[in-house]
């Protein structure tokens, strides 16, 4: 199946945008970051969005998902500075191109 690289950028930066979140393209990684309120409320909220606007990423190549998600000891730091951050490795290199014009 052919990935339109173009739309599928312009999906990931508008679902981002819809649900408040910033995103870049660092050294062939997608980033997205979100500040929240430091409440457990705010961090759930965020937990819960940031894998859907990561789903909408594909990968070509071997990669994985990190941050400061509740699987780890990364929410210690979201809750202490507010800030919701999440990467994306192995994303099509086409697709962060196209990121990066939307930028």
């Amino acid at each position: 199946m052919k990935v339109d690289n173009k739309q599928t950028a312009l999906n990931i930066y508008r679902k981002a945008k819809d649900l408040g979140w910033s995103i870049s393209v660092n050294r062939e990684i997608l980033v997205i970051q979100k500040e929240f309120d430091k409440t457990k409320e705010g961090f759930v909220g965020c937990d819960s969005e940031y894998y859907w606007i990561l789903s909408l990423a594909p990968q070509s190549r071997p990669g994985s998902i990190w941050g400061t998600d509740g699987g780890g000891v990364g929410a210690l730091t979201a809750m202490d500075t507010g800030i919701f951050k999440m990467h994306k490795s192995g994303v099509n290199k086409r697709v962060l191109n196209q990121l990066g014009k939307l930028l």
